[in-house]
């Protein structure tokens, strides 16, 4: 839900009526199956960038002391910041629909 909202995962239309009507998707059907797959993808490539911002920055001389932070940052880090982040937005009320699945799995 939150790289829907920062604009990183974009839905089709049908999948996006689906999430934003609170329909429940059943477990392990086709639009489960993109939005999680999607999310794997996306959390790999913000990983991606940060430690190209890093190398760029190293290259130029010097580093901003928030991307050393996250320097050898993983995708199971990027994964909690990310979970950390919405739920805080959740409870703020400005996080939006999220995809609902009946699963014991998350």
């Amino acid at each position: 839900q939150l790289l829907r909202r920062e604009g990183v995962m974009v839905y089709s239309d049908g999948l996006a009526a689906k999430v934003d009507g609170g329909e429940v998707l059943m477990a392990g059907c086709m639009d489960e199956l993109y939005i999680r797959a999607g999310t794997v993808v996306a959390v790999d490539l913000l990983c991606d960038v940060v430690q190209k911002q890093l190398t760029s920055k190293r290259q130029e001389g010097g580093e901003d002391e928030e991307l050393v932070v996250l320097d050898g940052l993983n995708a199971v880090q990027m994964d909690w910041h990310l979970w950390q982040v919405g739920e805080k937005l959740d409870r703020e009320g400005k996080l939006g629909k999220h995809h609902c699945v009946r699963t014991i799995f998350y």
